[in-house]
């Protein structure tokens, strides 16, 4: 059970302090054991808006996960690094393998790039977009 009692000036600037660095008012309230409600009323008491930082927080994660842009580089990074292993290979199990990588590779940067539903790709893109109206439908 949480802890009752007044905040005091020391345990409030640790809060805010952690707040501050990113952290959920979850996991602050149970690091200082204290109510979701107590830390909440310590940030709103200090100007701290948690709803504009929790939005912040989604929109980067989304970035993050959503970047095609990145995913696509990352695709030709992989395609290049396959391209200069080719030479190396003398077996035919490690010949299987680069195969099915660069297959695997290619098709995901089709499943990125292609924007025509009837081209069998571009899957991703369309789920991602719908995932973005989803989150503005949302806001």
């Amino acid at each position: 059970m949480a802890k009752g009692g007044p905040v005091s000036e020391t345990e409030e600037a640790e809060i805010l302090e952690a707040l501050k660095s990113g952290r959920s008012v979850r996991d602050v309230a149970g690091e200082f054991d204290r109510a979701l409600s107590t830390i909440s009323e310590v940030a709103k008491r200090n100007g701290l808006d948690l709803s504009e930082r929790a939005a912040i927080k989604k929109a980067e994660i989304a970035r993050t996960c959503y970047d095609s842009i990145a995913r696509i580089k990352l695709i030709g990074r992989g395609m290049d690094k396959a391209a200069e292993l080719l030479p190396q290979i003398t077996s035919p199990r490690d010949l299987k393998d680069w195969s099915v990588a660069v297959a695997v590779l290619a098709d995901k940067r089709r499943l990125e790039e292609s924007t025509d539903p009837s081209s069998r790709g571009g899957e991703i893109r369309i789920l991602f977009e719908k995932m973005g109206d989803g989150e503005e439908a949302r806001e």
